[in-house]
């Protein structure tokens, strides 16, 4: 909405209401408190349950049901309510939500790992942040509800189009303006507070209803009504599956981007900002939304897609990234515009709203609910692209014109057949293809893990991170990837295994359980691992834990928190092996965790961090933080070695500051920070650190 038309209504009243500053100002503010609060509780939860994305989704899960909840509350009130009784509930209801306030978990609310993590999420979620989110969610429909008793013209729609905007705001500044400049306790303080402006702000409409009767001005005193759209079963089962799709196709392909093709951080953002996008463009002015034109782009993204694998290596991964953020903003487009097209008068709009946000929610459980539980593999990105293939085609021959919304549905209806067949197409495809090497697939809250085997030998691969190899033969008892014998921890283990007779050892992030090949039958290993998926896999499809002469445990939880609950270990070697994705669990890598960790460690142990990573320089922040605790590191990188399966890998060690604590060898390979180094990096604790200060820059 310009501010030409604000300013033009800002008078308008019925004598009782308040002018549509108000209702901008609060629609605004609670869309962006609605897509603010979601990263804040994320990241205070996030440690909790090993840094996962799967946390995300999860949280995105809550807030898409709640958002259906707060939608189907305001349909409520304003069914069955006077305008009055519903100011008066939901003053109640503002007031005892702010009441609930900080949003910050306490510290009892931390898992021990034997719960099921998406539950437990679930609940804590609803305890700290359901009521305040719940209220916010109801914003939207409630205060376009509320402003249709002075306004029934089409205008009150496009108070959803700036609800987005506030929303795609408040998603791009977190990353990039809140997290880097506040931390985590600042942050749920500042989102409490902009939550009791929003309470003031919703409280003057709520009150303006006292006076009010829901009775329209007289007619010339508005801007006529559009003609009332028949609102039958067909049209209220698109208001569904509309947005559900949408939703759907959201998900998958920020699932698919994300794991699959580029593993950058933040890349997460861009999808979601594409989807809130789309919203805008529909809802702010109908002239924006052209179908045939749309419909074509879309389809010529997704046939790009089928073609991607003859370009050119080095344009592949960007050209097939771009392609599937075309075909989701065509796909959303088509989605939210056929939705804001059929859109009812404003007499109908929370009815409206809440089959919208039915829709979503549907989405969410059948991406982040359903499909984990029920498949051990992505499956789902190639039925949906079949659907919305079918579902582009279709409205673009059934659309008469390049810059029109008219349809001749009896055109779409001979193209029946067809779009059966592009629906069933990759049902086909998966079951014609022939049989890759994934030998085994497992999947749940954390990801989808597979075992995949080449002419090397068995892989362990999540998306595309590869968590350890073990090669075939004779060979299958050395170690691969980021462990030879010439890597850090390979260095490290070796030297004191020379001066110990014995040694304890403890892993955070197991993997395929390469490091065990190094334990002797006086050594002691601690496996700590946060998938159940992981430790099941490991122990029976690779052979390294299994042959390791070594006495080994295997920890279920977060590395911090098993950590916790071992306060009379003592290890000589504690290896941090969690940073290779770009979801980093950054709560390992913080002043507090080294403080654990130095706790942890027997006289003359050394810190191992496993900092190999395509996006994130990690080796500052550890140089950083073990100078921070008093201790000395260095940073040994490891050559690749194609024939013997061996990865370039960087690794930090960090021990006592007295260098006869280390061997010769060590010395010699490890290269100590520069003072450059020391003085860019950052230094991240609990409460603040954040991706921004580690990104590589080319």
């Amino acid at each position: 909405m310009s501010q030409s038309e604000l300013s033009g209504q800002d008078q308008t009243t019925n004598g009782s209401g308040r002018s549509i500053f108000w209702f901008a100002a609060t629609t605004l503010l609670g869309a962006f408190l609605v897509f603010q609060v979601q990263p804040v509780i994320s990241k205070c939860v996030l440690p909790w349950f090993g840094g996962t994305p799967a946390v995300w989704t999860t949280c995105m899960l809550f807030f898409q049901l709640l958002l259906f909840a707060g939608y189907l509350y305001a349909h409520l009130l304003r069914t069955f309510f006077r305008p009055a009784v519903q100011g008066m509930i939901h003053l109640a209801l503002l007031v005892t939500a702010a009441l609930m306030l900080p949003i910050e978990p306490s510290d009892a609310w931390k898992p021990i790992g034997s719960e099921a993590p998406m539950f437990y999420l679930l609940w804590m979620l609803t305890v700290h942040v359901g009521l305040p989110y719940f209220v916010l969610s109801s914003t939207g429909p409630l205060v376009q509800a509320w402003l249709s008793y002075q306004d029934e013209s089409d205008r009150v729609y496009r108070l959803y189009a700036l609800s987005n905007a506030g929303s795609l705001i408040a998603l791009l500044s977190y990353p990039f303006i809140v997290e880097p400049m506040l931390s985590v306790s600042d942050q749920t303080i500042v989102w409490s507070l902009m939550f009791c402006l929003f309470v003031v702000v919703q409280g003057v409409i709520a009150t303006g209803l006292f006076r009010s009767h829901e009775r329209i001005p007289p007619r010339e005193q508005i801007t006529p009504s559009p003609p009332t759209v028949c609102v039958t079963w067909k049209t209220r089962a698109a208001w569904i599956a509309l947005p559900a799709l949408a939703s759907t196709m959201l998900l998958v392909i920020t699932n698919h981007v994300c794991q699959d093709i580029a593993v950058i951080p933040f890349l997460w953002v861009l999808p979601l900002s594409l989807y809130l996008i789309s919203f805008i463009i529909c809802f702010d002015s109908p002239e924006w939304y052209r179908p045939k034109l749309t419909a074509a782009a879309t389809l010529f993204a997704i046939m790009t897609i089928q073609v991607e694998h003859f370009l050119p290596d080095s344009v592949q991964l960007l050209a097939e990234a771009c392609c599937y953020m075309l075909t989701l903003l065509g796909v959303c487009l088509l989605c939210h515009g056929e939705v804001a097209r059929i859109k009812p008068n404003a007499s109908q709009l929370t009815q409206y709203y809440v089959m919208l946000s039915a829709g979503g929610a549907m989405g969410g459980i059948l991406i982040a609910l359903i499909c984990p539980t029920v498949l051990n593999t992505f499956i789902e990105l190639p039925l949906t692209m079949g659907i919305v293939t079918a579902f582009s085609g279709v409205l673009f021959f059934a659309c008469r014109g390049w810059r029109e919304t008219e349809y001749d549905w009896s055109a779409a209806h001979r193209l029946r057949y067809p779009a059966i067949l592009l629906m069933l197409a990759p049902l086909l495809t998966i079951a014609l293809a022939p049989k890759d090497q994934t030998i085994a697939s497992d999947r749940n809250f954390f990801g989808v893990l597979a075992v995949v085997k080449n002419e090397q030998g068995l892989r362990l691969v999540h998306g595309s991170t590869i968590h350890g190899m073990q090669r075939l033969g004779d060979d299958s008892n050395k170690p691969t990837t980021y462990y030879g014998h010439e890597s850090g921890i390979g260095l490290a283990i070796t030297s004191l295994q020379q001066r110990n007779p014995a040694l304890r050892i403890g892993v955070v992030g197991l993997g395929c359980g390469v490091l065990a090949v190094y334990g002797r039958s006086e050594d002691d290993f601690d496996m700590i691992e946060i998938n159940p998926a992981v430790v099941e896999i490991a122990n029976h499809h690779f052979s390294f834990l299994a042959d390791s002469q070594a006495n080994i445990r295997t920890h279920l939880g977060d590395g911090r928190l098993v950590l916790e609950r071992m306060p009379q270990a003592k290890f000589d070697i504690l290896v941090l092996d969690a940073f290779s994705s770009d979801a980093i669990p950054a709560h390992l890598l913080t002043r507090e965790a080294i403080r654990l960790y130095q706790s942890r460690l027997a006289l003359g142990g050394v810190l191992a961090f496993h900092v190999s990573n395509n996006h994130l320089n990690l080796t500052p922040l550890v140089h950083r933080l073990a100078q921070d605790a008093g201790m000395s590191s260095r940073v040994i990188r490891g050559s690749a070695d194609q024939a013997e399966g061996i990865n370039q890998s960087i690794w930090v060690l960090a021990g006592s500051n007295h260098l006869a604590l280390w061997s010769d060898e060590l010395l010699q390979e490890a290269k100590p920070a520069t003072p450059e180094e020391l003085s860019a990096a950052p230094l991240w604790t609990d409460q603040h650190h954040n991706l921004i200060s580690v990104l590589r820059i080319w």
